[in-house]
């Protein structure tokens, strides 16, 4: 060893301690490194600080001879340079705080208050990470910045010192990775620097705001291109997100011109091949007749369609037929109903079978069963349930439309119409070129008594969805398609149905980091009762500061009626707000704070 260090140009062989060997231990593990005193760059060896880094053995032997007994430690660049970057964490509440967002490595530095936990860049050219802020005391070190690196020295007298030996782990999705093309600003233009955060892709993510709205739609699409989704599938998505997010909302020309630049460029994250043989088993299940019965058979075949759907974007070959990997909330919500409903079919239909159970980040698999064996076009009896009578079923021959698609969605849930209404729509949509159905017929297809479906034909009727052609027959209006839009707009079910996937997001993530969760200790008698006092004080607090986001966020709501603003706090009181017996803010209460502010 000391022969390798006088091929350095060292006379003398580092005293034990000294923070070359790591240094140079680290540079053959790839790592760019340079001298520091304390937690900054030496003055003399270092004119550049961290960009003077190096993985050269005999410029790093240089920097430290010319820095003497001043260094103390050796730094670390982060980003392309050393192909890592570094989530930093100050104290305990960060590093919970990295917990419940997934940012957990298997190579992890103690700092003594915090950690170093580190990640591998992905290996392909052109990518760019920004370095910032992910919560108060949680910062990520990326481009343009450094670390200490372990063995160094702490200004305090302490050390670093690695607590998790091994490789540093693959950079988690949640830390928004950002191609060069779209991280460097055109040379002669000014304008804001891009800096990126984390970015939801749902309908129900936070809002945002003006002066944002282009370049974070340009992310989402970026996170939503892939390579099974369409242009005009893009599109809509986009201009859905757009109307539920954005405040104004843009233009649609624009929204559609970001849908198309986007689209023209290669996917970041594409979804894996779906092989044609996977294609054709989704296509014979989807064309099998599906005799269904009574309420329960529709929301179980409902459920069966949707899975269908998962199947065509992430389906893969089984001997025994398809296999899915998805989570139970996201087949939930393309259903039209609840996780627990899913979770039960899954149970008791024939044609499915769970085979692996999910655990942390992992889903469960399902397997769809699919004859392989059969000629085309054979007829397989298809139920949700174990035993079907055919007796008052009417086969589902129609293929799933988006229409279709819809009237599913509307059966379940706040601001539907309901599984029963819903239901009878279905069915005069299915009929096609009838154009028409008696009551009896109605009843007959949906297994119902004649008599049940007097008042939720005469509800459709009067909300506009139904006409009666004559006595006890129905048909569908010419509009029909709109009038179901204008049913959902003023039942509020994208509201709805927003709020349904902002709950389901808040249960993944509680379930995927239960395991980090510490035990708190039991509140002491003094404490529950002066936070049992301090109740309205605390609610009435809550209530101001969602006020005040709403009129931030939505200005116009300023002169709009107390129910209508009371309808849309529901968005913006979070999680922690104290509900207690009342539940979400009330009109009353409304009212008084708006009084108080007036005066």
């Amino acid at each position: 060893m000391q022969e390798s260090y006088q091929e350095l140009g060292m006379s003398n062989t580092p005293e034990p301690g000294s923070p070359l060997p790591m240094a140079l231990s680290a540079a053959k593990d790839g790592r760019a490194v340079f001298p520091l005193a304390g937690k900054t760059p030496t003055t003399g060896a270092t004119p550049h600080g961290y960009k003077d880094a190096s993985t050269e053995r005999s410029r790093i032997a240089g920097m430290f001879n010319a820095a003497g007994p001043t260094a103390t430690g050796y730094g670390i660049a982060t980003g392309k340079v050393s192909g890592i970057v570094v989530v930093d964490i100050d104290n305990a509440e960060a590093g919970a705080e990295a917990d419940r967002m997934g940012l957990v490595s298997d190579y992890t530095v103690s700092t003594g208050r915090g950690e170093h936990r580190y990640f591998a860049l992905p290996s392909e050219a052109g990518v760019e990470v920004r370095s910032r802020d992910l919560a108060p005391d949680l910062e990520l070190k990326a481009e343009g910045c450094y670390v200490v690196g372990p063995g160094s020295l702490h200004p305090s007298g302490g050390g670093y010192a690695v607590v998790k030996d091994g490789e540093p782990s693959p950079l988690p999705a949640s830390l928004e990775i950002i191609t060069a093309s779209f991280a460097t600003k055109p040379e002669g233009k000014p304008g804001p620097e891009i800096v990126a955060s984390l970015v939801s892709v749902d309908v129900g993510g936070p809002p945002i705001v003006e002066g944002e709205r282009n370049h974070s739609l340009a992310r989402i699409a970026g996170r939503l291109h892939d390579s099974t989704r369409t242009l005009d599938e893009l599109t809509a998505e986009l201009l859905a997100i757009n109307q539920a997010r954005c405040s104004p909302p843009l233009d649609s020309q624009e929204v559609e011109g970001i849908a198309t630049s986007i689209d023209g460029k290669p996917p970041c994250n594409p979804r894996p091949e779906i092989t044609p043989r996977v294609v054709a088993a989704v296509d014979y299940l989807a064309s099998v007749e599906r005799p269904v019965k009574g309420m329960g058979g529709a929301t179980h075949w409902s459920i069966y369609r949707a899975g269908l759907e998962l199947l065509r974007r992430y389906g893969r070959e089984h001997p025994d037929g398809l296999e899915l990997s998805v989570d139970v909330r996201t087949w939930a919500q393309m259903a039209g109903t609840g996780r627990s409903t899913v979770s039960r079919h899954i149970k008791r239909s024939p044609l499915l079978r769970q085979i692996k159970r999910g655990s942390g980040r992992r889903s469960s698999t399902v397997l769809f069963s699919v004859p392989w064996g059969q000629a085309k076009g054979h007829k397989v009896g298809h139920s949700s349930t174990r035993v079907v009578s055919k007796k008052n079923t009417t086969p589902a021959s129609v293929p799933p439309s988006a229409l279709l698609r819809t009237l599913e969605r509307l059966r379940w849930g706040p601001g539907r119409i309901g599984k029963s209404r819903a239901a009878i729509l279905h069915a005069l949509v299915e009929c096609g070129e009838a154009g028409e159905l008696s009551r009896a017929t109605i009843a007959a297809t949906l297994g119902r008594k004649p008599e049940s479906l007097r008042a939720p034909l005469r509800w459709l009727v009067e909300a506009g969805l139904l006409e009666r052609t004559r006595h006890g027959h129905y048909a569908l209006p010419a509009d029909f398609a709109r009038r179901v839009e204008d049913a959902r707009a003023l039942g509020r079910e994208p509201e709805a149905d927003r709020l349904q996937i902002a709950r389901h997001d808040r249960e993944r993530d509680s379930y995927r980091n239960r395991r980090h969760e510490k035990s708190q200790r039991a509140p002491k008698e003094g404490e529950t009762r002066q936070h049992r006092e301090s109740y309205p004080e605390r609610r009435r607090a809550a209530t101001e500061r969602a006020i005040a986001a709403l009129f931030r966020d939505r200005p116009e709501y300023r002169a709009r009626r107390v129910g209508q603003i009371t309808a849309r706090l529901v968005h913006y009181i979070g999680p922690d707000f104290p509900r207690g017996e009342l539940g979400a803010p009330k009109d009353r209460e409304v009212e008084a704070i708006l009084d108080g502010a007036a005066a």
